[in-house]
């Protein structure tokens, strides 16, 4: 900032001598002031000793983003230290599309180190997305975060993505499930339904809010029964995404008769969260549900869904059961105060 051009000497002979961290900092500050020699400078430490310098290389030449740097980057690819080839994937990876440079990519995707697996999979999506299928045969990798980074990219891929959804890891599972696609609506239900992680039933049910199917509202449906309140909440947003708001109460008030006690139960939680009012006689009909559970919802919930709810908390402080008929005379107290 205060000598301008005249500070790249300085800067380029500190390139390689600085921290790695302070790397991308000094050839921010080269390209910030037009040096065009930064650029030659960075290219020459790709093949110089020792590797951390060939390593500044490649984080110099990720930030200086010329193209005259990607046949010496390419060249990089086979270097001896993993942390380099990764780092060279990355300055490839934003030097953007180019068939000659995706293939040279792909060939790291079999590479042994893991960290240089996933930086290859972010060059190759980065410069030439339609070689996604090459990621099959990476959903079973070894390494956890190799199969998290091919799940990000789960919509795309072809029938071995089903492993992705099923995998070991929740974190694989989470990240395959918000890339999922349209194909992919049962195995997001089949998620919604079995899957042991919160964070994962929640990543599915955000997902299956993009598709107005069928399938997709009916494992929102399972989801809106959900143990964790945070699901369910997820759920209720994507049903108004994927039906609309009143298309959600719609579709929420038909449960209300379900056979499922559950279903009943949560769908008149779920429609007090939407806060509209129904009908005061789908509401009065479930006041005698055989079960407990769905008339203390009633009454959780009657003070929203009904626009005078008294005459129904009376009748239901009453009801045989002791916990409904205590829960129903708190709520008439709170409703006269």
């Amino acid at each position: 900032m205060l000598d301008g051009p005249r500070a790249a000497s300085a800067l380029r002979d500190r390139l390689f001598l600085v921290s790695l961290p302070v790397v991308t900092d000094v050839a921010a500050a080269l390209r910030s002031i037009g040096d065009a020699t930064a650029v030659d400078v960075a290219i020459g430490g790709l093949s110089e000793e020792p590797y951390t310098r060939r390593l500044a290389a490649a984080r110099a030449l990720a930030v200086l983003r010329d193209p005259r740097a990607r046949g010496p980057l390419c060249a990089a690819l086979s270097d001896p230290i993993a942390g380099v080839r990764a780092a060279t994937l990355r300055a490839l990876a934003v030097l953007g599309p180019e068939s000659d440079t995706a293939n040279e990519c792909l060939a790291l995707l079999d590479d042994a180190d893991a960290q240089v697996r996933i930086a290859a999979i972010r060059a190759v999506m980065r410069i030439d997305p339609q070689h996604v299928g090459r990621l099959d045969a990476l959903v079973g990798d070894p390494d956890l975060l190799v199969r998290r980074e091919v799940a990000q990219h789960a919509g795309a891929l072809g029938a071995p993505a089903a492993r992705l959804f099923t995998d070991v890891g929740a974190e694989v599972r989470q990240a395959a499930a918000r890339a999922a696609g349209r194909q992919q609506i049962g195995l997001l239900a089949m998620l919604i339904a079995e899957d042991p992680s919160s964070e994962v039933r929640r990543a599915a049910a955000r997902s299956l809010g993009q598709f107005d199917s069928s399938a997709a509202v009916d494992g929102l449906l399972t989801a809106i029964e959900d143990r964790d309140s945070l699901v369910r909440a997820t759920a209720i947003r994507s049903l108004q995404h994927a039906l609309t708001h009143s298309g959600a109460v719609t579709r929420l008030a038909q449960q209300l008769a379900s056979a499922r006690p559950e279903r009943r139960r949560w769908s008149l939680h779920a429609v007090a969260h939407l806060n509209v009012e129904l009908e005061s006689s789908d509401v009065w009909r479930l006041a005698d549900d055989p079960e407990p559970e769905v008339r203390h919802a009633v009454i959780c919930t009657a003070m929203v869904l009904l626009r005078d709810p008294e005459p129904l908390l009376l009748y239901m402080a009453t009801d045989p059961d002791v916990g409904v008929r205590e829960s129903a005379r708190t709520r008439v107290a709170r409703w006269r105060a």
